[in-house]
This record gives C-alpha cells, sequence and structure tokens, in this order.
C-alpha cells in the first residue's frame, strides 16, 4: 500500500514543481476560507449553532486553535470591508499576517496603496513599513500567558502596576489570621469570589436581601422543603402582585399599572439562578450556548411588543444571542438605527457635559413660565 506521505521516491523537479502546485492550492483554498467566515460572519450563522462568536464557533465547531481562528477571523473582516484583498490572498500576494497588519489602518481612501506597498513582503518588513508611516507611541511591557502545569494546575503570568501591589499586599495582610502563609494565589482566589458575590448581587440581585415585608409573606407561603430558586419564583410573584395592587397614580379599583421596563431584584434572581447564570439559547441539535461573560436579561415577547418583566418572559441571553433574537424579532435595519441612535445620544451627553442650555417648559399660569437648565 502505498502512502502518500512517503515522498522519498520523488525526484527533485517533481518534488519542487508539486510543492509549488500545492502552495498555489493552499492560498486558492486560503481566500475560499476567509470568504466563508466572512459571509458567516455576517449571517450570524454560529448564533442559531448555540456559539456566543465567530470565534467560539471556529474554534470550538471547527477545531481550529485558538491563533489561526483569531488570525482568520480578523483576515476575513479585513476582506469583507476591502474585497478586492480576496483576489490578492487567493494570489498570494497578501498573506495572513499582512492582512492582520493592515486591519487596523485600512481605509477607503488608502486601502489600494498600502496593498500593492505590503505585497509579497514578510510580515517583518510590512510591520517595519506600517510603523514607519503610522508612528505610535510607546508602549508599556505586558505579558498575558496561562500555563499548564498539571490537570488541575495553572501557571499565570501578567504584569502588575503598583497600585495592584500595594492593593496586594493589604489583602494578605487583612488576610493573614486566614491564609498565615499569605499565599498569592489564595489570597487572589478570596478577592475574586468577593467580586464575583457583589457582582452578582448588583447585576441579578443573587444574595440580596429582599425588603422585610416581601421576606415575610414569602415565608408565609414557602412550605418546608422547598428549594431556594422556587422561593425566589414565589418572591418574585409577591412583587408582581405588589406592584399591580398600587399601581402609580393612585389605588382606585379601575387604575391601571403603568409599563416599566424594571425588572424586580427577586425576579432578576430567580431567572439567574433558573438559567444556571449561563447563557439558555440552545441550537436545534440541543448545543446550548452556555456563555458567562456579558449577559443579560432578555424578554421572550420583546418588551416592545408588549412582553412583560416577569420570570416567565425573561431568560438569561449573552449580548450575542440577546441582539440575534432583536435582530430577528425586528429586522437588522431597526436594530442598526436603534444602535447608531444610542451611540448618537451617549455622543451627545459626554458632550453636554461641558456645556448646557435652558429650555422652556408649558406655561403653569397665565403669564408665568418655569426655566430649567438641562444637559445637553
Amino acid at each position: 500500500m502505498s502512502n502518500r506521505y512517503c515522498l522519498g521516491g520523488l525526484g527533485n523537479d517533481e518534488l519542487l514543481a508539486a510543492t509549488s502546485a500545492l502552495v498555489k492550492r493552499e492560498q486558492n483554498l486560503l481566500a475560499d476560507v476567509l470568504a466563508h467566515l466572512a459571509e458567516l460572519d455576517e449571517r450570524r450563522l454560529y448564533l442559531e449553532l448555540g456559539f456566543p462568536s465567530l470565534f467560539a464557533y471556529c474554534t470550538r465547531s471547527l477545531g481550529m486553535c485558538e491563533s489561526s481562528a483569531g488570525r482568520r477571523i480578523l483576515a476575513a473582516r479585513v476582506c469583507r470591508k476591502y474585497p478586492a484583498a480576496f483576489a490578492l490572498a487567493a494570489r498570494g500576494e497578501l498573506n495572513l499576517s499582512a492582512l492582520c497588519a493592515l486591519s487596523r489602518h485600512l481605509n477607503a481612501e488608502n486601502a489600494a496603496e498600502l496593498t500593492a506597498l505590503c505585497s509579497r513582503r514578510s510580515r517583518r518588513d510590512i510591520e517595519a513599513l506600517l510603523a514607519e508611516r503610522f508612528p505610535r507611541p510607546d508602549v508599556r511591557d505586558s505579558v498575558r500567558r496561562i500555563e499548564a502545569l498539571s490537570a488541575d494546575r495553572f501557571g499565570v503570568h501578567f504584569t502588575a502596576d503598583a497600585e495592584f501591589l500595594e492593593l496586594f499586599e493589604r489583602a494578605r495582610g487583612l488576610a493573614s489570621h486566614r491564609l498565615p502563609a499569605g499565599d498569592m494565589a489564595q489570597v487572589i482566589k478570596l478577592g475574586l469570589k468577593a467580586f464575583i458575590r457583589e457582582a452578582e448581587k448588583e447585576r441579578f440581585a443573587v444574595g440580596r436581601k429582599p425588603r422585610r415585608k416581601v421576606e415575610a409573606r414569602a415565608a408565609e407561603a414557602h412550605p418546608p422543603g422547598e428549594c431556594d430558586s422556587t422561593l425566589a419564583i414565589r418572591h418574585s410573584g409577591i412583587v408582581e402582585r405588589a406592584a399591580g395592587a398600587h399601581p402609580p397614580g393612585g389605588r382606585g379599583r379601575h387604575a391601571t399599572p403603568k409599563r416599566t421596563r424594571h425588572i424586580p431584584a427577586a425576579v432578576a434572581r430567580a431567572v439567574y439562578v433558573r438559567d444556571d447564570g449561563q447563557c439558555s439559547f440552545v441550537s436545534n441539535d440541543g448545543r446550548r450556548c452556555g456563555c458567562t461573560v456579558f449577559l443579560e436579561l432578555d424578554h421572550v415577547q420583546p418588551w416592545a411588543a408588549g412582553g412583560a418583566s416577569d420570570m416567565a418572559n425573561l431568560r438569561l441571553r449573552c449580548h450575542a444571542h440577546n441582539q440575534g433574537a432583536a435582530r430577528e424579532y425586528f429586522g437588522a435595519r431597526h436594530i442598526a438605527y436603534a444602535i447608531a441612535d444610542r451611540r448618537t445620544k451617549s455622543a451627545l451627553l459626554r458632550r453636554g457635559r461641558r456645556s448646557s442650555a435652558v429650555f422652556r417648559i408649558s406655561p403653569v399660569g397665565p403669564a408665568e413660565r418655569r426655566t430649567r437648565r438641562v444637559s445637553l
């Protein structure tokens, strides 16, 4: 049986010709891979498959290593923005290193010039050319590396500033009775646990004490043997009933409660516990996203479409799947307009901190007018 990887029988000319042909095929395939990744990124198909990002899809589904996935995704986005780069990559005029290096500098005016300048150059040459054309300020030394030492032990290396060292020494002193040896990993672990508790309490009300009246009523309605998540659900119902019993504007029998985006703390806590602190999106083939970063409370039926802010209509989603659901319901154009509008308002608010204007408010009497000063 012949082995395709045993090439000892090839002559020198055959070996050189075959290698050249394979490299050309690889370059063509690379351009095709970049085109497919760019289209996947544009359509966000990875969300439907249960992945929070294209990077997660490439590493966990396609089996790429992290560095390979990151470089190809960055190169694909450059080529999607400047489609002429696909052909340059297919011909081998721009390699992955060149595309990644150019990503932060390309624009509509200089794309043709820079791609021609970096054509068939080595990575070192390209970096030198770009550094000369786009000089940058000095950067601080920084090392980010996690090294596996055993099945459950890792070496973590990073650069710390003076403030970190001061905070660490203070924390080690405060923890000296609990950790006499002052082990750095144990001290940092205590700090991380404390931060997680505070962040969960702030974002999702986990561990936050409910109001006394609500707690008393919940205790009465909480039979022995129920789990904490069930108690949280009961808390949410009590809060909702209390809000509905005394709507803003009066206690009359015919008063209509005012809709609000506010999510009661007990409801947020119950949803967080129910979804196990992870994105709850599940793909058609049963894959759960499980992302634990950039988590948001998402309405199953959008609030703008009349959805309630109760536990039955809320779910925990990562930002990507939350945005994906919004695009699916409202349309990509509507969401793009909403994001642009939000960014414009944020920019105006930041700018308005340095200036203010006087606005007139509707008259309160025959000849009276009130004014107030507001930030733009």
